[in-house]
């Protein structure tokens, strides 16, 4: 058998001393101890009570501190590198593009044959 043999408690071959023992087994250290957590306890439940009754008033405060904030500026995304369009979209943005340059052109047209016209009758310029 070998001497070490993983994880296995050991026992120690000196006896716990009588003191130990008898301090392990007296009901005051046990009393004293689940008075001492028992007032821990309650402290941290009134703190959390105190907080959950809070909550409300700390949200607003939090509010009203960020009404007049400006929001954090933020960085424009990067180009893609590669601005593949579809062709049907290509498509569609000449067209599109090309309407909107014929009405200007008739628009102006328009415009101008009006102003020659009237020009004819009343004579703005020579």
């Amino acid at each position: 058998m070998a001497l070490f043999s993983g994880n296995r408690k050991v026992r120690s071959r000196r006896p716990k001393p009588v003191q130990a023992l008898t301090q392990e087994a007296s009901p005051k250290s046990k009393s004293r101890h689940l008075s001492k957590r028992a007032d821990e306890l309650n402290s941290q439940i009134h703190r959390l009570e105190c907080f959950i009754t809070d909550a409300p008033r700390i949200k607003r405060q939090h509010r009203l501190a960020n009404v007049n904030m400006v929001p954090p500026m933020e960085l424009s995304a990067p180009a893609p590198r590669n601005r593949r369009v579809p062709i049907a979209k290509q498509r569609a943005r000449r067209s599109e593009r090309l309407r909107l340059f014929t009405e200007g052109t008739l628009v102006l047209g328009s415009i101008a044959a009006i102003v020659g016209w009237l020009n004819q009758w009343f004579h703005f310029w020579n």
